[in-house]
């Protein structure tokens, strides 16, 4: 029987039938002299296999969904509101601060609604309440475009679009990326921004033209049919977390045996960076988060409210006001992406306060100066916001982990919602009553030097029983 033997040039191990089959002797102590042969005489070299090639993360199809989720539907629908404003305000004979009520109220709302939604995302997952919350949101833009008056526009506007998109754009793809994503989750959270961002240099001139040439209420109506056409059928794309698939965040290896069960229903691992939502609410980060998340948010949804009116007020036309904000969308991409790579790598807070006080700068100069393209250079520093959106998110679950991220979110809603209820009212009540912006832009600009400072503070908390 021929012996096995290690070939210093074959990695492969001969049989009998083998050595008989290609006439070679099985190897003996007569043969010793072979093993120091030209390796131009020895046997050709079996070439090695090929090693197999890793699997792509299923996470990044979330990030795609998530991205397209939002940069069409999420774009539209928070961006799109200030496209709406003036010819809404002019066919149903409103005020600007009256106008600003269904923004206000469907903010309200959404701040109610918050722990509830956010509590069915961490048990449920996105995917079913994306898909509800799609279809609600078509619906509603569909019904929108047959309301004659103010009342019907609040109603379907508050009970049916809101309650929609609640659960279709921003708090869900977060919530699904924070699940999928940990050692990328600023640079993730940045891509869906930017995406967000990049649709709205489209979408929002778009939007206005068609809202100019034809009506707002045609714009309304093909707005609900893309949603239900293009936006719905995204949410099948989502699936429960990367456990269900048998891989840890980003990809890498379970740190821990899961149960069969467990692996099935998707559950998550639990790691030392999860707190439970009432430790959570206990630290002093949680707080300081929620302060600045407020302080930048109500100036942020604001001054996106009055975006156009705004720039109309300093002498632009309606178009071309929309164009500067698509402009300046489509500025803040590559930013947004940058920073939110940049931010994995050295820290969100420290980050977080420049852009929010370059942000204020812009609000101060904006009061200024005069013309199209110093206005616009004056609007880019504004990007600041827009960056920080993805990465205050991401700095959530840096802070509270994966596992409860929704619900402690959704915590956060009824809190910075409030004054998103208040702010974009009284800033329609000041423009009424002085013909000016200017004393919106003041306010503004100091809140978001106060929440500069306030995301500056922020410190990660430590479980009581690790530091004692």
């Amino acid at each position: 029987m021929c012996s096995r033997r290690e070939d210093p040039y074959v990695d492969v191990t001969e049989s009998r039938h083998d050595c008989e089959y290609r006439n070679v002797r099985p190897f003996g102590e007569d043969d010793e002299e072979k093993q120091f042969m030209s390796s131009s005489e020895a046997e050709p070299s079996v070439p090695e296999s090929k090693p197999l090639k890793k699997k792509r993360f299923y996470g990044w199809n979330i990030v795609i969904a998530s991205a397209l989720t939002n940069g069409f539907g999420g774009s539209v629908h928070w961006q799109g509101f200030t496209v709406f404003f003036i010819p809404i305000s002019q066919t149903l004979g409103l005020s600007a601060a009256q106008t600003a009520i269904p923004f206000a109220l469907s903010r309200a709302e959404s701040g109610l609604m918050g722990p509830i939604t956010g509590w069915l995302f961490d048990k449920y997952g996105v995917k079913r309440l994306m898909i509800i919350g799609t279809i609600m949101s078509g619906v509603g833009y569909i019904l929108l475009a047959q309301t004659s008056t103010f009342f019907a526009f609040v109603f379907v506007y508050l009970f049916v679009i809101s309650i929609g998109s609640s659960t279709s754009f921003m708090q869900a793809s977060t919530t699904a990326l924070n699940t999928w994503f940990s050692r990328r989750r600023g640079m993730v959270m940045s891509i869906n921004s930017a995406a967000f961002r990049l649709g709205g240099s489209f979408m929002v001139p778009v939007l206005s033209v068609v809202v100019l040439r034809w009506g707002w209420q045609t714009a309304a109506m093909w707005v609900g049919i893309g949603m239900l056409i293009f936006i719905t059928p995204l949410a099948f794309v989502y699936k429960r977390s990367p456990e269900s698939m048998g891989v840890g965040p980003d990809g890498d290896a379970l740190k821990h045996t899961h149960s069969e069960s467990g692996l099935q229903r998707g559950e998550l691992e639990e790691s030392d960076d999860d707190w439970t939502v009432k430790d959570a609410i206990r630290t002093r980060a949680f707080w300081t988060l929620v302060a600045g998340t407020v302080l930048r948010m109500s100036v942020h949804g604001t001054i996106f409210v009055h975006f156009v009116p705004i720039l109309v007020w300093k002498g632009e036309s309606q178009q071309t006001a929309a164009n500067l904000i698509g402009a300046l969308a489509l500025c803040s991409v590559p930013l947004i992406v940058f920073f939110g790579w940049f931010s994995d790598r050295v820290g969100r807070p420290p980050l977080l306060a420049g852009c929010y006080l370059a942000a204020a700068s812009s609000l101060l100069l904006l009061t200024v100066v005069d013309g199209t393209w110093p206005i616009f250079v004056a609007m880019l520093l504004f990007t600041g916001t827009e960056i920080g959106s993805g990465l205050n998110w991401a700095l959530v679950g840096d802070l509270f982990g994966r596992k409860r991220y929704a619900t402690i979110r959704g915590l956060m809603a009824p809190i910075y919602n409030t004054p998103l209820f208040i702010m974009p009212i009284a800033a329609g009540w000041v423009f009424d009553e002085t013909g000016s912006y200017k004393i919106v832009m003041w306010v503004g600009s100091g809140l978001l030097v106060a929440a500069a400072l306030t995301f500056l503070t922020i410190k990660k908390p430590v479980h009581q029983s690790k530091s004692a």
